[in-house]
């Protein structure tokens, strides 16, 4: 892996955190061991500048000459020899690789050679050292690597290692070199970062990585394993993590007052000892060891902890899946996006075929023509009616408006100037004739072109809406999801991967109870959710689907009479879900009654069901309905009430066509619902009357056909019934009204009579 860094503050900084691990190793041990000689080949090998590195690495060397001129010629050696091959390397254009291990061999057997015999006089302890930094110079690469990629993806185990060994070496040397004091200080104030950036487990793993240092430090001092240090690091990051809900400021104090306490309970178990006594400035100096790192990250910004959180936790994402998904829904959409053009290119070909306005026009010149050719060619007066053509004309324009002609709708000029005036009547008659089942043809096809241009159009919105929708991209809500896994973790229940978007997917491991995760689910986002779908992956892996549950459900009921002497009722009800956060409720009158009503009913609704769950938009729906009703041979109008409610917000869209009144029945009074708009087949256009309401909990929306209004004589007497007899199971509502108007009608029904009530109520809270 090769990095190549620009110029700028990131790569002085890269460069400066450099040189300081560099001094740092160099204090590993006491004599100056080229400890940093593995950070200077992992630098290397991750794409550092060779001049500026080996630079680096003989400078950071340069403390050793306090120690004694062997090793800075230790230092001097390695830097040029391995910096050489790398830089010999670099300009023959190939890239060093696994042979970087011989140059790296060769410094450090040189290493071995100069200190083995000249600084230790011990060739053992001098290769066992040089054998450890060999093998410090791959955990450094591996680290290195890591931390270089930081935020790509999360770190596998052997990285982990790899990062922990070379922040303890690191560790080491800042512990020899700056003393106990100033580590632990910098030891709190990492950990608690890691803490408030990682949490959990993660957290503990780090304090035990920062708590080597001081235990390998202390072991060697005593000659005896010392492990005291991560017992106290693991305390610490306890005590942050427990306090860290309530803020940075008390899960720094309890951090702060943890390492007091400790500090005084190992006084207070050393007080046989004959160590010295506690001075009062070691007593402030002891004090401010915590309290420096304690107050720096209580004073951090919020947003720069957050914003360190979030690029972590990215890590543990799983970016690949997420941009399948996303990648095959942006095609999905671009290929619905086509299809909607498309039927855009097929409602512009039928509007452009309709578009013939010269029809009428050349209809009247051809019946003109034909009639002259007919009547007129051989009468010796047709060269003076030629020349005025003119009356002609206008009877030809009266018989095309009223489809024939008769003698007292010849102008006067042809009257008095024509020698056959019934023969030319009789031939315009007939030309009329075939005029009429040609213009009626013509008609039936233009209302076809539209109707099917009228489809195209809704079709083309449906499918753009629906590939909207589905471009939308998934994963946008990632601290949802997290909050998802921790809430799931809390109870026990592992989750590998949970998505949030329209619906919220969880994939846990084990047969967890239904209850448990929808409750884990509902507390991390604060919403409501009912369990869609449950699906096994694997012998233990379940997947679970989960939507918001809505504010409100409803409750319908439904009561009718058929007209006395009738086989079939002609009123017709409908109560179908369109998607699962709303309903269509639609009541239809299909005008007189019988089973030829019924049909009429029974189409109409069926067309508007099948419409509305298509998708496609109000307009378009009423309007291909009502084409498709007049297309038939007999006279067939419906009267219609439609009503889609949203579960979530109760919000009611009412649409009346032709319809009788209707009513809502509120906890404190009775609203009437009236139409002014003709029946739904009558004329080609429709316009229905639209209203909005907003339903809370309890009301009822009531439907009723013409039949039960003819039986209360008038509006106002079925609003007082409905004001005195309301009971709340819109059942029993419907049931209700239609024996009532059955009892005022002599308890025979005159006329079909219909009732659709519908009932809001609150969804109860699960337990």
């Amino acid at each position: 892996m090769k990095i190549r860094f620009r110029y700028g503050y990131k790569a002085a900084l890269a460069y400066l955190a450099l040189f300081a691990g560099m001094v740092l190793l160099n204090f590993t041990m006491s004599a100056f061991e080229p400890f940093s000689l593995a950070l200077f080949a992992a630098a290397l090998l991750c794409g550092f500048s060779v001049p500026a590195t080996t630079g680096l690495y003989i400078l950071a060397g340069g403390l050793s000459l306090l120690s004694g001129g062997i090793p800075f010629a230790v230092y001097s050696a390695t830097g040029v020899l391995v910096g050489g091959a790398f830089f010999a390397c670099e300009r023959t254009g190939r890239r060093m690789g696994g042979e970087a291990a011989v140059p790296l061999a060769l410094a450090c057997g040189l290493y071995l050679w100069l200190y083995g015999q000249y600084v230790y006089g011990d060739y053992a302890l001098s290769a066992v050292i040089a054998a450890a930094i060999f093998a410090l110079c791959f955990v450094f690469t591996g680290a290195m690597r890591c931390v270089l990629r930081a935020g790509a993806r999360m770190p596998s185990p052997e990285e982990l290692v790899f990062l922990a060994g070379a922040a303890a070496a690191v560790g080491i040397g800042l512990y020899n070199c700056a003393g106990t004091y100033v580590y632990e200080s910098c030891a709190l104030f990492l950990l608690l970062l890691c803490c408030a950036a990682v949490g959990g487990g993660n957290a503990v793993f780090c304090a035990l990585a920062l708590s080597l240092p001081a235990a390998v430090c202390e072991s060697a001092a005593a000659g005896a394993p010392e492990l005291t240090a991560c017992a106290l690091f693991a305390l610490y990051a306890a005590a942050a993590l427990c306090c860290l809900r309530a803020g940075k400021l008390p899960a720094a104090l309890a951090v702060f007052l943890a390492n007091v306490a400790v500090r005084y309970l190992l006084r207070l178990t050393q007080a046989d000892s004959p160590a010295a006594p506690l001075t009062a400035a070691d007593f402030y100096i002891e004090l401010l060891v915590p309290l420096i790192p304690c107050l720096l990250f209580a004073l951090l910004p919020e947003r720069w902890l957050r914003r360190l959180s979030d690029r972590l936790k990215r890590c543990a994402e799983r970016p690949l899946t997420r941009a399948c998904i996303d990648r095959s829904r942006a095609l999905a959409g671009d290929k619905l996006f086509d299809a909607a053009a498309a039927f855009r290119e097929i409602e512009a070909a039928f509007l452009t075929l309709d578009g013939d306005e010269a029809g009428e026009e050349q209809a009247r010149a051809f019946l003109t023509e034909k009639v002259r050719g007919e009547v007129c060619a051989g009468c010796a007066k047709a060269e003076g009616c030629a020349a005025k053509g003119e009356p002609l004309e206008k009877l030809v324009s009266i018989g095309c408006a009223k489809g024939k002609v008769s003698l007292i709708d010849m102008p006067a000029a042809l009257a008095g100037q024509c020698a056959d005036p019934s023969g030319l009547l009789f031939c315009l008659d007939k030309a009329l004739a075939e005029y009429r089942r040609g213009a009626l043809e013509a008609e039936n096809a233009s209302a076809g072109r539209r109707l099917l241009a009228e489809q195209a159009h809704g079709l083309a919105e449906a499918l753009k809406k629906l590939a909207l929708e589905l471009s939308a991209p998934v994963g946008a809500h990632a601290e949802a999801e997290r909050a998802v896994r921790r809430a799931l973790a809390r109870e026990g229940i592992r989750c590998d991967e949970a998505l949030v978007g329209e619906e919220v997917c969880a994939m846990t491991e084990g047969n967890a109870p239904r209850e448990k995760v929808i409750a884990a689910a509902e507390k991390a986002l604060d919403i409501p959710l009912t369990l869609a779908a449950k699906r096994p992956l694997s012998a233990d892996r379940y997947a679970w689907i989960l939507h918001r549950t809505p504010a409100f459900d409803a409750a319908f009921g439904a009561a009718s009479a058929t007209k006395e002497g009738e086989s079939a009722c002609g009123d017709t009800y409908s109560v179908v879900r369109i998607d699962e956060r709303t309903f269509l409720c639609a009541l239809s009158d299909g005008m007189g009654s019988g089973e030829y009503a019924r049909r009429i009913s029974d189409c109409a609704l069926s067309l508007i069901e099948s419409f509305y769950r298509a998708g496609l938009d109000g307009d378009t729906v009423l309007s291909a309905v009502n084409r498709l009703l007049s297309f038939n041979r007999e006279e067939s109008f419906a009267c219609i009430d439609i009503a889609t409610v949203s579960l979530d917000t109760g919000r009611a869209d009412i649409v009346k066509i032709g319809s009788p009144l209707g009513f809502l029945l509120r906890a404190e009074r009775v609203e009437a619902l009236e139409s002014d708009s003709l029946p739904l087949g009558i004329l080609d256009g429709v316009r229905p009357t639209v209203l909005t309401r907003t339903l809370a909990e309890g009301d009822v929306l009531l439907f009723l056909s013409d039949g039960i209004l003819s039986a209360f004589g008038s509006a106002a007497d079925a609003a007082d019934f409905l004001c005195r007899e309301r009971p709340s199971n819109p059942q029993a509502l419907a049931e209700e009204i239609v024996a009532e108007g059955k009892r005022r009608t002599g308890g025979r029904a005159e006329d079909d009579m219909t009732a659709l009530a519908v009932r809001l109520f609150k969804k109860e809270a699960r337990e």
